[in-house]
């Protein structure tokens, strides 16, 4: 299908409409009472490719979609900008764990920065949304601006980096999705990105300040934004570990029950994320390991459910690790 396009499934799905990608697990048959197209995805990394045109500049993506099944709660499914190298190269923008998640795939389907972006606790089986998904490429500053919005209304905005070109298509996993309407077509509503601006500092000084703008610029440079090579980092690298656990006071109950929740390690000195986890769902621990004993650390672990605040240890220091790796 070419863009811009307009479907609503009401006669059939059409001729050549879509095509199936990633791990191409995906049925699509013509739901005639609902006159819908209805989607049965098995549990891979499963995406319905709607145009095999690269978009390279501004464009919008929209669907309304019904989740009639899942595999496993809570339902995984969302968008996927596929760059059209090999199977998986692209961004992927999907409810995972009641939250909409981020992340990067590579084209040999290895999956990078994994981030939950917003609260999607409205998708359970039954429920049915206008998911809508705006895209701007900014050429000053070499990254992609995603602006995600839900019955019309914007949950989630960020800039992104890598890729040129993207083709939009539906992501699902273990999961039957009802499409009842899909659409695209440009230009998006979003405007360009200020230019990076620092009052009192020299240029190349400013474009290293920890701000959102410069984070996502190709060529920004902060020792917290280095890629991991597996549990090592050029900075932070080291033979000790700072552990913990994540619990819930449950009045009138002696033992705490264990919550699995996002944890982050922050070097308290310039306040850079070192390192992301979650707690383990059964006995609510966490750990960092491998870092270095001489900054003190910040650990913050925050409740995505939103029934609590933030929990802060701070002051932290690095104990030795009793095993090492080799």
């Amino acid at each position: 299908m070419a863009y811009p396009f307009e479907e609503d499934f009401a006669t059939g799905i059409p001729s050549g409409f879509a095509s199936n990608g990633g791990g191409g697990g995906i049925t699509a048959t013509w739901n005639e009472g609902q006159q819908a197209a209805e989607l049965v995805f098995n549990n891979a990394q499963n995406f319905w490719r709607l145009t095999d045109a690269p978009l390279s500049t501004d464009f919008w993506f929209e669907m309304d979609v019904e989740i009639v099944a899942s595999a496993a709660p809570p339902p995984h499914f969302g968008f996927w900008l596929w760059t059209g190298v090999a199977t998986y190269e692209g961004h992927r923008l999907c409810v995972y764990n009641s939250n909409w998640a981020h992340s990067y795939w590579s084209s040999s389907g290895s999956e990078y920065e994994h981030i939950a972006e917003a609260w999607a606790g409205w998708a359970v089986v039954g429920a049915r949304r206008t998911l809508r998904l705006d895209v701007k490429r900014q050429a000053h500053l070499d990254v992609w601006l995603l602006q995600l919005s839900v019955d019309g209304e914007v949950v989630w905005r960020d800039f992104k980096r890598w890729y040129s070109a993207f083709r939009p298509c539906i992501f699902g996993y273990g999961i039957t999705l009802r499409v009842h309407r899909v659409a695209g077509d440009a230009p998006t509503v979003l405007g360009d990105a200020p230019v990076p601006a620092h009052r009192r500092l020299p240029t190349a000084l400013a474009h290293r300040v920890l701000v959102p703008d410069n984070a996502a610029m190709v060529g920004y440079h902060h020792r917290a934004l280095r890629p991991l090579l597996g549990k090592r980092n050029h900075y932070y690298h080291g033979g000790h570990r700072i552990a913990g656990t994540v619990k819930h006071r449950v009045k009138g109950v002696i033992a705490d029950e264990p919550l699995r929740r996002r944890v982050l390690l922050i070097d308290q000195a310039t306040y850079a994320v070192v390192r992301e986890t979650w707690s383990d769902a059964a006995t609510g621990a966490y750990s960092f390991d491998y870092i270095d004993d001489v900054p003190r650390y910040l650990v913050i672990a925050f409740d995505h459910e939103r029934q609590h605040r933030a929990v802060v240890a701070d002051n932290l220091r690095a104990q030795l690790m009793t095993e090492l790796s080799p």
